[in-house]
């Protein structure tokens, strides 16, 4: 009977490699290093991985919250008749009367009261006051700040920043966006290797996408079943999490403005609607345009007394759903109006129009948008879980959910290989053959990754780092102890 040494034994791992093979092939290197790659981002982005996937799953619930916590202020009877919307607008401008209305939200009938956001300098920057006016009636109904041109109401927007920053400003930002940058390259990295995986055990065989589904078999409670539930887990979702992941980048500080500065430099976005009723261009310095309103903006608006014909024009250009109204800011600037994005809409048009003749200025239609402007409207409202109500919000708080599993899944597979004396396992996948045109393939794409998303690529010379010096410890121990035993 042959006697292995405690310190000598390990759970049995098919992708760990602890000997020697010059022979390895070019694919079979760029594996061991991809391997090592989603070992270190798992260990050590996990944590940053579960808060962002915790606060998401409240975020993704986020609008529906907001719809419970403010019933009784964004909600009215319903009645068959309603007030003018001037007269709307003056009850609201009664409650406030040195503020300038930023915008109106009508009622669409459907119970809902008429929302009027006014410009408040008192507030922070990027808030809004709202107003809400039973529309039949002319009743206030209470008044809430409001953030964003999404009109969040407090819950939601407490909630938003929690998910983006933890309330911490422009250094928490970083935690959402190195988990974003790592959620992408995780998601296709797994699928890599599960890719890889499920082909070596069928041994040369044609593999289906049932493969892929069902994983492979194994007994509960061995690392081999952890794996395997790990991967197809994240196989069944991955679509989801990397379109997580990737609308999220989009919001994110660095990545963001590098993908910013890629879509104006290909001119990706479409032309804005034009709002200015003055035909020569203007001077340098001056505007001749308004995407809107907010709290910083300065001057005082003109009276908003052609609310309601500016809204029947804009029903009659087939604007008919729940809409938005921006008042202009000035005697040359047009009236604009665009559909809001509620459940179950996937287009959102937008007109101009001069509100003293009722003359439509311009218009902008969703179906003429480029198509990276159509992507982005639904990744936004996808992402926040407004495009198809509910049922979306309890698939993104799934999706949320089940990345915290394959991070628990993770943890425990890394748990499990620890060798038996009790030490803590290392990185998977033996960097050995010497494949230089491994390490320049893979040097190349990371230089080019990290250029792109800028947390990633510094993180990733940290796990560099880190990994080079336990390869330096490790190295240094064998030859301690070979001096050792040659003495």
């Amino acid at each position: 009977m042959t006697v292995t040494h405690p310190t000598a034994r390990h759970i049995h791992d098919p992708g760990r490699s602890d000997t020697p093979q010059p022979s390895r092939s070019l694919a079979a290197q760029l594996g061991a290093i991809l391997t090592r790659v989603h070992f270190y981002a798992g260990l050590f982005v996990a944590p940053f991985l579960i808060v962002a996937a915790l606060s998401g799953a409240l975020y993704a619930f986020a609008p529906t919250l907001e719809k419970i916590v403010y019933q009784e202020q964004i909600t009215a009877p319903e009645a068959s008749t309603a007030l003018p919307l001037e007269q709307q607008v003056n009850a609201a401008q009664a409650q406030f009367p040195d503020l300038d209305v930023a915008q109106i939200w009508p009622t669409d009938g459907s119970g809902t009261a008429t929302r009027i956001l006014f410009a408040d300098d008192s507030l922070e920057d990027g808030l809004e006051r709202a107003v809400f006016v039973d529309p039949a009636t002319g009743t206030i109904q209470g008044d809430l700040t409001s953030y964003s041109g999404l009109g969040e109401l407090p819950v939601r927007s407490w909630i938003s920043s929690l998910h983006k920053d933890l309330h911490l400003g422009p250094p928490g930002e970083v935690y959402s966006e190195l988990a974003a940058s790592w959620l992408l390259i995780l998601a296709l990295s797994g699928l890599i290797m599960w890719w890889r995986k499920v082909r070596s055990t069928r041994h040369g065989k044609s593999s289906t996408p049932r493969h892929f589904l069902r994983g492979l078999p194994a007994r509960p409670g061995t690392r081999q079943k952890s794996m395997s539930v790990h991967a197809t887990l994240g196989t069944w979702f991955t679509i989801a999490i990397l379109g997580i992941a990737i609308t999220g980048l989009t919001w994110s500080t660095y990545a963001g403005a590098n993908i910013d500065a890629v879509v104006d430099k290909m001119n990706w976005r479409s032309d804005p609607l034009q709002t200015s009723l003055v035909a020569e261009t203007p001077a340098a310095g001056e505007t001749s345009g308004h995407q809107g309103h907010s709290s910083t903006d300065t001057g005082s608006r003109i009276p908003v007394n052609h609310a309601s014909e500016v809204l029947a024009v804009a029903r009659q250009a087939g604007l008919d759903g729940p809409v938005r109204m921006f008042p202009p800011a000035d005697a040359d600037t047009a009236w604009k109006v665009s559909e809001l994005w509620v459940p179950w809409t996937f287009s959102s048009d937008a007109i101009a129009i001069d509100g003293s003749t009722g003359q439509i200025i311009d218009t902008q239609k969703f179906d003429e948008l480029s198509l990276y402007s159509k992507l982005s409207s639904w990744g936004i409202h996808l992402h926040m879980g407004i495009l198809f109500g509910l049922p979306l919000q309890i698939a993104l708080a799934a999706t949320a959910l089940t990345i915290v599993a394959l991070a628990v899944l993770g943890y425990r597979m890394w748990w499990k290989r620890r060798p038996t004396q009790g030490s803590l396992p290392t990185a998977l996948g033996g960097l050995t053959g010497h494949q230089r045109q491994a390490y320049v393939i893979a040097a190349v794409t990371a230089l080019a990754i990290g250029a792109f998303l800028p947390l990633l690529g510094a993180s990733l010379a940290v796990f560099l780092a880190v990994d080079l010096a336990l390869t330096a410890r490790k190295a240094f121990i064998a030859r301690r102890a070979a001096i050792a035993n040659a003495s």
